[in-house]
Formats: structure tokens, C-alpha cells, sequence
């Protein structure tokens, strides 16, 4: 063979590989997006399961909050919470900060692409807090809240944990604890500090405060669900490592969730509901590595534990409007320590994972969130003051903060 053919034929070859890395690459960017707007829409389920558990004069404001959670995320984890959930060298924050304000990204913009899903995940962590604090903080404080968990204690966080150096290693394939566990006890430690609701004790007894509209709540825990095939199956990462696993134990794990609660809530709608969503926490962890049936068991006791441990928050004199702590904090806690379990090779699982790696990372987290939740609160209490006052809680925050009501034909403006 001449050398003139020998040389057209490697341009060939490397023709042909340059353009499958291109598709390949392409392919990749393409699920990143489609799935990390499955996620995004998460934002959406979030507003409306929490609007329809509080009262309709506070509708608003738990709407303007979750809307804030995401234009917030966006700044901050572009500027601080992306590097930091990778590094805490200071040259990897100049280096990426230089590249933002470049238009040139190599591989299709697959970093960005990557920086995007990891985006929705973080602003999934913040909005689980505006739940648990809703009807009585004010909104400038929520606002400062949002921005400490957006660029420094989720990142943080997730630098700590399996995807990022692993200074404490367990698995959690789509963040059982890295997103719900932290989110959910972050909003522990806030509740802790913000005291609850005028009227929901006397004399140190609980007296329920129902929300305005349950049929919302519900529709939000249904657009949740469809988001989270975006959180769990997306959390491949890559499209040619995408799992039909993963899919299956989502699904079972959500179905387990609403079993789980409806029986031990005695048929209550909401808890139902909220069930459903502590299914799909739990299984976040290892849905990657347990069985099907292992996924249905993960969701069934996930769901089961919703409102004893809604209950147990209740008698301990803390309000927990929307039961984040439960739904998202516990049920995350019950999610990792059972893909140890059910991980298990004797059990039907794929094997490597460790039952007491899964355990001490559960107590990290329950310590980590909740202690920094709380003196994150405090911290913001003493600077501009952490909640509204009696009156404006009692005129409800969608006049007194934003100074429209949602409903307006209800109300003389």
C-alpha cells in the first residue's frame, strides 16, 4: 500500500474517532440537560406540596421562596458551591472563575453541562428548608439562609461525602443524604431556632394548623415524583451508564412510600402523599444497588415512618410545617443505612457497600445539618432578626411581606 494511502487512512480513522467522540460527548451534554431538567422541575412540585400545607394567607410567600431558592443557586453555585463540592483549592476557584467569563468550552460544554445537574441538585437541598420554616420567618432571613446553604454548607457537604473527596465514604448514588438527609435536618436545626407558629401549642399540647389545599399538595407530590426519574436515573451521569435498575427501584420505592404511610397515617391524604416523596428519598442512596423487592422494602419502611416520626418532632414541641424533617430528613437516614442492608450480595444486592460506613455517615449528617441549621439560624437572628412579628404572622406573610394576597378575590386590597 502506498504511504499516501497509509496516511489517508489514518485521517480516516481519526476522522471517524474524532466524530464519535463528538456524538459521544453530545450524547452526554444531551442527558445531562434533559435530565437535569427533570430535576429542575422538582422546584415546581416543592411549591406546590408546600404551598397547599400552609394557610392561604401564606401561599405566597412559600411560592416567592421556592422561586428565590433556584435564582439564588444559580449565582452562588456558579460562583462558590460548584468548586467547592470538588475542591477547596484555591487555585481550582480561579482557574473556573477565569473560564465563566469565556465562551470557549471544550467536549460540547460538557463541564457546564455537569455544572447544571449539579446546580438543580443543590437548589433541591435549600428548598427542602422552606418547608419546614414556613409561616413565620422572615423573608430576608430566608434569603440569607438560602445563600450560606447554596455556596458553602451543601457543597461543603458534598466535598465531605462520595462525591467529592471522600473524607467520609458511603454510598449514596443519588443523595439519600447528601441532598434530602442534609436538607431535611438543616431545616432541624432552623426550626429549633425560629420557635413555632403562634396557636400551634397550648399549654404544650399540639393543636393542628391544616393547610388551605391538600389537592395541591398532592399534585406537588405527583410532579416531585415525575422529577425524580431526573435525580436518580440522571445520576449516572453519563448516558452509556444509564441503569433500568435504578429505574425500577425508584418506581417500587415510590409505591412502597405511599403504602408505607397510608397504613400507618390510617388513610390521611397528605401523609400519603408526603409518603410517597419519603420513598423516593430513601431510595436515592443505594437504588443503584439493591433489588427491585429491596427497593419496595427501602420505600415501604421509609413511608411507614412518616408520621411516627412527624409525632415524635410534634411532642418534642417543634414545628415542622410541612414535615420536612420526617419526609426528608429521616427518611433519608432510613435510605442510606438500608442500602447497606439490602446493598447486601446475601440479600439480592450488588454488593460494595458497608453497613457501618452507611451508619456513622447517617450520624454525621443528623449532627452536621442540624447543628449548623441551627447556629446558621441564630447567627441570622442576631444580625437582622430571624422571624416576623406577632402581628404580621397573624396578618399572614403574603400582605405583610409581599403585600399581595394570593387570593385576591378573597381579600379587600
Amino acid at each position: 500500500m502506498a504511504t499516501a494511502d497509509l496516511f489517508a487512512n489514518a485521517h480516516n480513522i481519526n476522522s471517524i474517532v474524532q466524530a464519535l467522540t463528538t456524538l459521544a460527548n453530545a450524547s452526554d451534554v444531551f442527558f445531562l440537560v434533559v435530565m437535569g431538567v427533570l430535576v429542575f422541575m422538582m422546584q415546581w412540585g416543592f411549591a406546590m406540596l408546600e404551598g397547599g400545607q400552609v394557610r392561604k394567607k401564606n401561599v405566597n410567600n412559600v411560592m416567592m421562596k421556592n422561586m428565590v431558592d433556584w435564582l439564588i443557586a444559580c449565582v452562588s453555585w456558579l460562583f462558590i458551591g460548584g468548586v467547592l463540592c470538588s475542591s477547596i483549592n484555591p487555585a481550582d476557584f480561579i482557574s473556573w472563575w477565569k473560564h465563566i467569563f469565556s465562551a470557549n468550552w471544550a467536549n460540547n460544554g460538557l463541564d457546564l453541562a455537569s455544572w447544571f445537574f449539579g446546580l438543580v441538585f443543590a437548589g433541591t437541598s435549600a428548598t427542602i428548608v422552606s418547608g419546614g420554616v414556613a409561616e413565620r420567618i422572615k423573608f430576608s432571613a430566608y434569603v440569607i439562609i438560602s445563600i450560606v446553604i447554596t455556596a458553602f454548607l451543601y457543597p461543603f457537604f458534598v466535598y465531605l461525602g462520595p462525591w467529592g473527596a471522600s473524607i467520609i465514604p458511603w454510598h449514596d448514588y443519588a443523595g439519600s443524604l447528601v441532598v434530602h438527609g442534609l436538607g431535611g435536618f438543616l431545616a432541624l436545626g432552623a426550626i429549633m431556632a425560629l420557635g413555632p407558629r403562634i396557636g400551634r401549642f397550648v399549654d404544650g399540647k399540639p393543636v393542628p394548623i391544616l393547610g388551605h389545599n391538600i389537592p395541591m399538595a398532592v399534585f406537588g407530590a405527583f410532579a416531585l415524583a415525575i422529577g425524580w426519574y431526573g435525580f436518580n436515573v440522571g445520576s449516572s451521569g453519563a448516558l452509556g451508564s444509564i441503569s433500568g435498575l435504578v429505574c425500577a427501584t425508584t418506581t417500587l420505592a415510590m409505591a412502597g412510600g405511599g403504602i408505607g404511610a397510608l397504613i400507618a397515617s390510617r388513610k390521611d391524604v397528605l401523609f400519603t402523599a408526603n409518603g410517597i416523596v419519603a420513598g423516593l428519598v430513601a431510595i436515592c442512596s443505594g437504588t443503584d444497588i439493591v433489588s427491585p423487592v429491596g427497593g419496595l422494602i427501602i420505600g415501604l419502611i421509609a413511608g411507614l415512618q412518616v408520621p411516627i416520626v412527624y409525632k415524635l418532632i410534634e411532642k418534642a414541641g417543634l414545628d415542622d410545617v410541612c414535615g420536612v424533617v420526617p419526609v426528608h430528613g429521616t427518611a433519608g437516614v432510613v435510605g442510606a443505612i438500608l442500602a447497606g442492608v439490602f446493598g447486601m450480595k446475601a440479600l439480592g444486592g450488588a454488593g460494595g457497600v458497608s453497613l457501618i460506613n452507611q451508619i456513622i455517615a447517617s450520624i454525621f449528617c443528623i449532627i452536621y445539618g442540624t447543628v449548623l441549621g441551627y447556629v446558621l439560624a441564630k447567627i441570622v437572628d442576631l444580625i437582622i432578626g430571624l422571624r416576623v412579628s406577632e402581628e404580621e404572622e397573624r396578618r399572614g406573610l403574603d400582605l405583610s411581606e409581599h403585600q399581595m394576597p394570593a387570593y385576591p378575590e378573597e381579600e379587600v386590597v
